[in-house]
């Protein structure tokens, strides 16, 4: 009978201690829950945040010299535009007029384009341009783009870049295809290193330019 209950009493506090441990940790979860749903929610304000159209800043692109490559007479052959658009952080929607030729009889162009900040090294930036627009020739030609560009942050509002790319022309009974090199001017608001705009929807959360540090995203 001793024994018998000497062995109660010694079961007693482990079965209690087992009891504890067995029950889940709900305040770990709770706490954990209460993060990941500030998180997501920080995340969600800060994408819509940068893609308010009507707090997104203006910027403008001119291109007042390209030319393509292969034979022809350099009139013939200089191509420019004029674009205007706003910038949602890294990327620029902007709307392209411009002529193809420096001819009189030359054949306009209106097209649409999206530009991506792509890489950064210091006041030097790498950029990467898709188009899609309509050449006012006989045909009403499609002209489609893609364009490679190196720009340098020479002031807080403006930038000097070089560009390459190609235009895509097709008609009813057409096509073609040209590679063209130039010159461009962006006048806008300066990019940081990781290529958030200093300013307009970006303000407080930007970082001053570390120069000679290089910075890529979006990779």
């Amino acid at each position: 009978m001793r024994l018998t209950i000497l062995l109660l009493f010694s079961w007693l506090p482990g079965s209690a201690v087992w009891g504890q441990t067995a029950k889940p940790d709900t305040s770990k979860r709770a706490l954990y829950n209460q993060q990941y749903y500030k998180m997501t929610r920080s995340t969600e304000d800060s994408t819509r945040s940068i893609f308010n159209f009507k707090a997104a800043p203006i910027y403008v692109r001119a291109t007042p010299f390209s030319i393509y490559t292969g034979a022809g007479s350099p009139k013939d052959r200089i191509v420019q535009s004029l674009e205007i658009g706003k910038s949602f952080n890294v990327i620029d929607l902007g709307v392209a007029f411009g002529r193809n030729s420096l001819r009189p009889d030359t054949s306009l162009f209106l097209e649409g384009r999206v530009t991506m900040d792509v890489a950064n090294y210091g006041i030097f930036a790498n950029e990467m341009t898709i188009g899609a627009g309509r050449v006012f020739d006989k045909e009403g030609s499609l002209m489609l783009e893609l364009t490679y560009s190196i720009i340098a942050q020479v002031a807080p509002r403006l930038g000097i870049g070089l560009t390459t790319g190609y235009y895509d022309f097709s008609g009813e009974t057409t096509d073609s295809s040209k590679t063209f090199y130039g010159i461009y001017l962006r006048f806008g608001l300066l990019r940081t290193d990781s290529g958030g705009l200093l300013g307009g929807i970006a303000r407080g959360r930007g970082r001053p330019v570390r120069i000679g540090r290089p910075h890529r995203h979006g990779r």
